[in-house]
Order: structure tokens, then sequence, then C-alpha cells
């Protein structure tokens, strides 16, 4: 997770962020690739934009490909990258593929989580499906960034990413007027390939490369001139300049590179922008060695933030990133950060790498330093001196990065994170308290101990009828009788399943959850009768005509049993 103000900087540049949609006017040097990833989202079911990690692709979704179409009143669904939401406890509807369940409610946040848990992505499209002026199906362009994250090795369950992966592109399949986009990074795109390949989805790949210089320094200059700069007409190529240069750890024999990556450029300058001489008249000291202090200090700001995510020292990541540097073009193995003895996780890996400061090498058995330009600057890195402490958090943020720990599979990091946010000072919200005691019941559930989530549940469920939520009281109620059943408590679980059929539930996805209860209970009849009117009205729900025709089956066995 990378934290990042919602609204723009007060200055030119983003730093390791990508662009979102608001950052549209200073998203500049890309028209081309704009207009060219427009035209192949337009045309084909499926299109694959890929480059290497920290080239710009998403940035290229948000803040050029996505207002484009929406300029031209296309249907986008928005884009960005999967979560998962404890707003809906996992034990409501524990058959839905989670990736499923996160991909509709990136897709409709208006939605979630009232109508759309439950839901397949084909039945989603169906119900969302709308006609132009002929009476012809309209297209819906809609995005999935970063699906390496599907791809990687990584502690989440191998089996519910291929199962969504898989669900994804049936419905490509089968809803026409879908167009797809998917990012992915070039070490993963064969692996999407093959993927692809087994599919009959006429599709086309755009690949994204770095800038030029020339390009580059046209950018910078355009973004100063936004923001008003009166900063000589010089500085833009001489940042371009030093974006190219690496040096050997005494500054001596500089090399160039061809070309110049954004995101380094981004985070150079902002860098540089932040120090004193943003203000005056100079962005780019004369000495070398005071740009490496300007990166010293930001990156040792990254690493610091990298550390308290994942709850390790910041000298965990920094010695690790020295030995990257050490090793030059061989690069660090992949044992060195996966050994469970070792505090340096794959986490804290894939965070520097989501980071933009390491890559995998070509065959994916070690990492590289991302950007040889920061050689210099973390081989001088000493946190002591450059630490400046992270801003506050607030509990929106201890939320989010609670929320990312368990998407991407770190149960026990998600847990340790929600705890400590529930003791923080200030003390969080009501809904917030909601949100981290239920997230902490999906981690008891998803692990089995049901007797823990179900007082997570019944936890969160006193929160927020503290605030007077009462759908999302039933959700909680609902969870916490399916974990009360769970875990032998027949009576409670009745209870508390009652409970939540005295309130008020309209949304389809509530009422299966319900129906899968009481059929858990061994109550078949009126499971179906509930089920039954979960399907009233918009179509039907997936979970529900799923569970009704398991209860079905189960009963047409009993009932042959019985004859025989």
């Amino acid at each position: 997770m990378i934290r990042a103000a919602v609204g723009r900087a007060p200055g030119p540049f983003v730093g390791a962020r990508p662009f979102l949609a608001q950052d549209r006017d200073f998203f500049l040097g890309r028209g081309a690739e704009t207009e060219e990833l427009v035209r192949s989202w337009s045309r084909y079911r499926l299109t694959v934009l890929h480059g290497d990690n920290g080239v710009g692709k998403t940035s290229l979704v948000n803040a050029g490909a996505f207002p484009a179409l929406t300029d031209r009143g296309s249907a986008v669904l928005p884009p960005g990258e999967l979560c998962f939401d404890p707003a809906f406890p996992a034990a409501v509807l524990p058959g839905q593929n989670p990736y499923t369940r996160a991909l509709l409610a990136l897709w409709s946040p208006s939605e979630f989580p009232t109508r759309t848990p439950g839901t397949s992505i084909t039945d989603f499209l169906r119900t969302h499906e709308s006609t132009d002026r002929q009476g012809l199906p309209r297209p819906v362009f809609a995005a999935l960034d970063q699906t390496e994250l599907l791809l990687r090795r990584s502690t989440a369950p191998e089996q519910p990413r291929k199962d969504f992966l898989d669900e994804l592109f049936t419905a490509l399949e089968h809803r026409t007027e879908l167009r797809l986009l998917l990012t992915v990074r070039t070490e993963h795109l064969d692996e999407l390939r093959r993927l692809v390949e087994k599919r009959e989805v006429e599709h086309a790949e755009v690949g994204l490369v770095p800038f030029g210089p020339g390009t580059a320094a046209d950018v910078v200059a355009r973004c100063l001139g936004l923001v008003g700069s009166r900063l000589a007409p010089t500085e833009p190529g001489r940042l371009v300049e030093e974006a190219r240069t690496v040096r050997d750890p005494r500054g001596r024999h500089p090399a160039r590179s061809d070309t110049v990556d954004p995101s380094l450029l981004q985070f150079l300058g902002l860098a540089l922008w932040e120090g004193a001489a943003g203000s005056g008249t100079t962005l780019v000291p004369d000495s070398g060695t005071e740009v490496d202090h300007a990166l010293t200090e930001r990156l040792a700001a990254v690493l610091e933030e990298v550390a308290a995510e994942h709850l390790v020292p910041p000298d965990v990541p920094h010695a690790w990133l020295r030995r990257v540097v050490v090793a030059g073009e061989k690069g660090v193995g992949r044992p060195a950060c996966e050994d469970t003895g070792s505090a340096l996780t794959p986490g804290v890996v894939h965070a520097l790498e989501d980071r933009h400061l390491v890559t995998p090498n070509r065959d994916g058995s070690a990492y590289l330093l991302r950007h040889p330009r920061l050689a210099r600057p973390l081989m001088a890195l000493a946190l002591a001196p450059y630490a400046r402490g992270l801003s506050p958090w607030t509990e929106r943020d201890r939320l989010d990065i609670a929320r990312a720990a368990h998407t991407r599979g770190q149960a026990e990091l998600a847990a340790q994170h929600a705890r400590r946010a529930l003791s923080a000072e200030p003390v969080p919200g009501p809904r917030t308290r909601a949100l981290l005691t239920a997230l902490l019941g999906d981690l008891a559930f998803e692990r089995g101990d049901h007797a823990a989530a179900a007082g997570h549940y019944a936890d969160a469920a006193r929160e927020r009828e503290s605030v007077g939520d009462g759908a999302a009281v039933s959700r909680l109620l609902v969870a916490e009788a399916r974990n009360r059943l769970l875990s032998g408590e027949r009576a409670a679980g009745l209870t508390r399943l009652g409970a939540a059929e005295q309130r008020v539930h309209a949304d389809p996805s509530l009422r299966t959850g319900i129906g899968q209860v009481l059929w858990l209970a061994g109550q078949a009849q009126s499971a179906l009768d509930v089920l039954e009117g979960a399907m009233v009205g918009g179509g039907g729900i997936t979970e529900a005509r799923r569970t009704r025709g398991e209860i079905r089956a189960e009963q047409r066995g009993s009932a042959g049993q019985g004859r025989a």
C-alpha cells in the first residue's frame, strides 16, 4: 500500500504514487499512448497493458484512458486494484470467491455492500447491461489493475486466485459487451498470455516504455508551468540529466541511461521540490552530492513507511536493499526473503517492489535494484540521521493497511494492525471500530476459529447498533449466527439468526446469507423459502441459485434413499 493524499500535491510532482484522475492536467507526455490504449480498449474484448515496474501503467489508466473514455460518454466502471472489505463479513456468504466480491465492490461502490455480494461477475454484467439509441448493446469498459498480484508467489491462497481469474475470463467469453483491460508487469506477461490463449476471445497487447530524454524534459517544463514556477528554463533539462546519471559509490565515472523512467523522474522531482531549492530559481543543486542527499531523505521516509506497514525495524528493508546494491547485476536470490525465521518477509520485498525500488530479473530468480540512480543514495543512507518520522496515521490509514494485508494473504499482519488500530489514540470512531472488529472476525473465521469469530462479529454488531446502522447489524448477526452454529452453540446461533430475520433486510445478499444459515441449522424448507425471496425482482442472485440447487439435490437424494 502506498499512502497518498486524495487531492493533488501543491507542487508539480506526485512522487511514488501513481497519477489519479484528478491529476490528469499534470499527466503529460503520454498523449499518443493514451490514444493507442483507448483505441485498443474500444476495439477488442480484452486488452493487456504491460510494461516494467514503475513505467506508468496505472497512471496511464487512471489519468489517461479512463478520463478520455468518460469524456466521450462511454460506460466505464471505476478502475483500481482489489481489496477485501469487512463491511460485508466473509461469514455471511463464504461460498463466494472473495476476489469476486472485491472486484464488484470496486466496479460498483454505490451497490456495495447491499446488492453486489453473492453475485457472479457474469450476473453482475447481465444486470447492468444497457443499449444505445439503435437498441444495440452498449459496451461496458472495465479494468483490473496490477493483475500480477494474482499471479506472483505470495502468502495468499492460490486456488481462490485461480478460480477468480477463471470466472473473470468466463464472463469475458459470455458477455460480449464487456471490454476488459488488464495491466500486468512484464515479468508476469507470459503467465497471463498462457491464461488468455486458453480462451476464445479476441485480444490485443499494448506495451508501455519509459520516456525519451526530450519527452521527459518537456513533461517537467510543462508541469512546472502549470504551478506557475519561476524556475530557470534550464532546470527541466538538468533534472532529466540527474535522473539519467548513474555514478559509482564515490561519485565518479558517471554513465547515462538512454531513457528516463517516469517513476524515478517523479520520485527525484518531488525529493528536490520539497527542499529549499524548490522555492527559488534553482531546482537541481550544482552538486550531485546534494541531489543524493535529497534522495537519501526521501528514501528514508519510504523505508520507514514500508517498515511500519510490515511491523519490522527500518534497518530490515534497508540492509536488504544494500545487499541488492552490492550484488549488482547478479541480484539477490529469492531464498533470502523467504526464510520463515527472518524478519525480511516476502511481503516486505513486495512492498519495495511496488514502490519501484527493486524488480525481479528476467527469469524471476533474483531481485535487482530498479533504478541504478538510487544505488549511491542507498549506500550512503543511515536511517537515524535522516529519519523524519511518519506523519500520524489516520484511523482510515490504519484500516486500509490492515485490509491490504488481509488481501495479500498476510493474516497475522492484518490482525496485528487491526488490534493496534483498536487500541490507538485517539480512539477510532464506532464505524471504524466496527470494521476493524469485523476484520478480526473474518480472519478468525478463515482460520476456523469459529468461537472467536462469533465474538468479534458480536462486538462489531454492538458498535454498529450504537450508531443506528441497522443493515450492517443484520449482516453481522448472520455472520455471528453461522459461527455460533459451527462452534456447537446451536441455541445461541438460532437466537442471533432470529434477530437478523426480524430486521428489515431487502437486499438479496443478506437474505441469501440467512437462507444458507437456516440450511446449516437443518431447516431446509425455511431456507428454500428465504432463498426464493432473495431471487425475486432482480433475476436472481448467483449464490442464492447455487444454494437452492444444492438443497434441492440433497432433498432428492434423501427422498431416493427413503424409497429404497
